[in-house]
């Protein structure tokens, strides 16, 4: 099932941590979710838009490790996402893990 934008950033939100699009403020407390516009998907029929699907990556910003995805994987279960990954980088010693997806909504 696919949900609208509105209902995406609600869930996002409930999870309880902060939210942000695209980056978070300097020096934001360690974790949080960031989601960043990706592209489009355009179903046409007869050369006409029917229908456009934004697509979104959703980041969790975390010292923390991929347990911290279970309540997210719980509050979208009904909605197709794909499998997380991470991107762990190094912030003042300590490792900061990016877990990704990337989900679609309709407009």
């Amino acid at each position: 099932m696919l949900i609208d934008f509105k209902e995406f950033i609600s869930r996002l939100k409930s999870l309880g941590l902060p939210v942000y699009r695209d980056q978070a403020p300097p020096n934001t407390a360690f974790p949080y979710y960031v989601y960043t516009y990706v592209d489009d998907l355009n179903v046409r029929a007869s050369q006409m838009l029917l229908h456009t699907f934004p697509e979104y990556q959703v980041s969790l910003f975390t010292t923390g490790v991929e347990n911290e995805l279970r309540p997210f994987r719980v509050k979208f279960a009904d909605v197709p996402f794909e499998g997380f990954r991470n991107s762990s980088t190094l912030v003042n010693e300590a490792t900061v893990n990016n877990f990704y997806t990337y989900l679609r909504v309709r407009e």
